[in-house]
């Protein structure tokens, strides 16, 4: 048995796997609440002890942070993890990656049911690239060299913002008092991305919002679902945002896309995806993702799949442990 934990921003995902006979078979998946706990330890504890019992060969763990030891600390989260520390408590040894690095090892068992095609392309066998909105901005790279797919983490996401149009410029002046490194994962993000778009869109007092929505966004930390009702509702202020928050979505990917000579495919994940398929098919996101001058064509050839599995980093994160115990 594989436990595999996906640990983002504000939720931890947990799923047992055991080996079948055409693979690994996922169990049920349970899911929390990071600020129920203090810690991973504390999450660990209460799932160990309200499901059944098994005997763990691993422990497999995708974090929202960079991995550069067999101690963490997460960007968007308050914990630190000791992979050593746990492996002792629980009797297993511990796998820390990565959680994009985690969606990247379920690449190759990806089911073509399981995705979403934005850009069909012309695929040729090479290089791909992950990224994924979801709290903060992940990004990770996937390097073909010869049989073998290899898979990078990268924190991509926390690069100088570029803007593209005037408008993004206009944003930049607004958030340099803010911040003083304004990173892509400062627009493109749940947290922060639709959190920064919404102020500025309300300081210029170039676009109208009820005075209704302003009382609820003003209450709220966290504003994604507030923007997707009020889209959802009509409100042309939350419609505009999501246009935006889409082009300058497909801007990075497409920056992604050119460095790692993604010509096999651009694979898009994290839980914001799946809210903003009516806006990422009206073609904003493609056409930004193209708009990179001399390089316009050769872009237009990479496809682009939004992946809709959302158990993706638990099925790699196990994909990876079993293969560290193989």
């Amino acid at each position: 048995m594989i436990l595999a934990l996906d640990i983002g921003g504000t939720k931890v995902a947990v799923a047992t796997f055991a080996r079948g006979p055409k693979g690994l078979v996922m169990g049920e998946v349970s899911r929390y609440k990071t600020h129920d706990f203090p810690d991973l330890e504390s999450v660990l504890h209460h799932h160990v002890a309200t499901t059944s019992a098994v005997s763990l060969r691993g422990i497999s763990i995708g974090v929202a942070g960079p991995v550069l030891g067999r101690v963490v600390a997460l960007t968007n989260l308050p914990w630190s993890i000791d992979a050593d520390r746990l492996a002792k408590i629980f009797g297993a040894p511990v796998f820390l990656l990565n959680d994009l690095e985690a969606h990247g090892h379920a690449i190759p068992t990806l089911d073509p049911s399981s995705l979403v095609t934005l850009q069909a392309g012309t695929p040729r066998r090479g290089n791909m690239a992950l990224i994924a909105a979801g709290t903060g901005l992940g990004e990770a790279l996937l390097i073909r060299h010869e049989d073998e797919l290899i898979v990078c983490p990268s924190e991509g996401g926390h690069a100088s913002f570029a803007p593209t149009e005037i408008k993004d410029l206009d944003l930049v002046r607004f958030l340099r008092p803010r911040f003083p490194h304004i990173s892509w994962e400062r627009v493109v993000s749940g947290l922060e991305g639709f959190r920064n778009l919404y102020d500025f869109m309300l300081a210029t007092g170039d676009f109208k919002i009820p005075e209704q929505w302003q009382r609820q966004l003003r209450a709220e930390h966290d504003i994604g679902a507030l923007i997707f009702q009020a889209a959802s509702e009509g409100e042309s202020f939350a419609k505009y945002l999501l246009n935006w928050f889409v082009r300058l979505y497909g801007a990075e990917a497409g920056n992604l896309a050119l460095k790692v000579m993604a010509v096999e495919g651009v694979y898009i994940a994290g839980g914001i995806a799946s809210h903003l398929l009516p806006y990422l098919n009206t073609g904003a996101f493609t056409k930004a993702f193209a708009h990179k001058g001399r390089f316009k064509a050769m872009l237009q050839g990479v496809p682009i799949h939004i992946i809709t599995d959302g158990n993706v980093a638990l099925i790699g994160a196990a994909a990876f442990a079993a293969k560290k115990l193989r």
